[in-house]
């Protein structure tokens, strides 16, 4: 629905040297905020390179959490207006530059009170795009 707002056209890139930490931005695809317990998966692929999501952490607000825990945080809730950081390690390393960048996130939408649950209703948000990794001062 909201695919193409998912992903910002810049990102940061701590290290790029070898094992190097990326973060990309992105926002949460969906007309409505939703707690993070409802973030059922992230997957990354940087110049169609699929990303280890081993080590994947997601920061929304002050807090960081690994990707693998989200599904227990249900009290932490991601605003629809917030940006969230993903980040992740390439063992090859990561160059400063553009690099083509592709992001699926898949979302549970919870639509009933918990007495009627379990409904299924799962959006998967996919988009592609360009992204200039841009170098950080550590």
């Amino acid at each position: 629905m909201f695919d193409e707002l998912m992903l910002p056209d810049q990102a940061d890139l701590v290290g790029p040297t070898m094992g190097g930490t990326a973060a990309v931005g992105l926002r949460l695809p969906w007309y409505r905020s939703l707690p993070l317990s409802c973030v059922e998966a992230v997957a990354i692929s940087i110049d169609d390179d699929t990303v280890d999501g081993e080590g994947m952490t997601i920061s929304v607000g002050d807090a960081e959490h690994p990707v693998a825990d989200l599904g227990g945080l249900a009290e932490v809730e991601w605003f629809v207006l917030d940006r969230a950081t993903v980040r992740f390690t390439r063992p090859d390393g990561l160059q400063p530059g553009m690099h083509s960048v592709a992001l699926t996130l898949t979302l549970r939408i919870p639509y009933a009170e918990p007495e009627y649950w379990p409904i299924d209703f799962t959006q998967t948000a996919e988009h592609s795009r360009t992204v200039e990794f841009l170098g950080k001062d550590s």
